[in-house]
């Protein structure tokens, strides 16, 4: 659990502290590669100075409570891992593909729930969403010179955009297809 806490930190730019005096392959394997900084003992109240976020995942919920209190009474943002009363935020399951990013929560109730469902996303939505969205910001740009009223533009989307479509396209063929669709679409509009 600690693991994939970090691992989200790290790709979102935090700047990593654990505190624990002991930690598993993975986090030493990150200390020693620089990425996050471990310090080999236990929590003291001192250690949230300076702090923007915690993350509680120590399994004494005792503990976990002493931190959360302590980090929301100096307004630090604070989730406790399987303990939703002891979070002041929560962090949802995220599937991502490039710019194309779907969270879902269940508000901390369910975090199975959540995976699960954000798994039976990235099924529904592979890896070509990533380009999908990619091209559809540049003819964002494209589309704005071509019909400069908002209410048109937004026809046009209505009408471009086709999960079925989009997932019928093969990687290689993702710009050409949106493009003569885009055209295509675009050439409706005019009609």
């Amino acid at each position: 659990m600690a693991c994939r806490k970090v691992e989200a930190l790290l790709e979102a730019g935090a700047r990593v502290t654990v505190m624990s005096p002991e930690a598993g392959e993975e986090l030493q394997q990150a200390a020693a590669e620089g990425k996050i900084t471990w310090k080999r003992k236990s929590f003291e109240d001192t250690d949230l100075e300076g702090a923007f976020l915690v993350v509680g995942s120590t399994g004494n919920r005792e503990l976990n409570k002493r931190i959360f209190l302590l980090a929301d009474s100096r307004r630090i943002l604070v989730n406790t891992v399987d303990q939703p009363e002891l979070c002041n935020f929560i962090v949802p399951s995220v599937m991502r593909r490039g710019d194309f990013q779907i969270a879902v929560s269940s508000g901390g109730a369910s975090p199975v729930l959540a995976r699960l469902v954000r798994e039976e996303l990235e099924r529904r939505f592979g890896p070509a969403y990533g380009e999908i969205v990619r091209e559809m910001a540049a003819l964002r740009l494209w589309l704005k010179e071509r019909l400069p009223e908002e209410k048109r533009r937004r026809q046009f989307w209505e009408e471009f955009v086709d999960l079925d479509f989009f997932n019928s396209l093969a990687e290689q063929d993702i710009t050409m297809k949106l493009k003569e669709r885009a055209e295509e679409c675009l050439s409706r509009l005019a009609d």
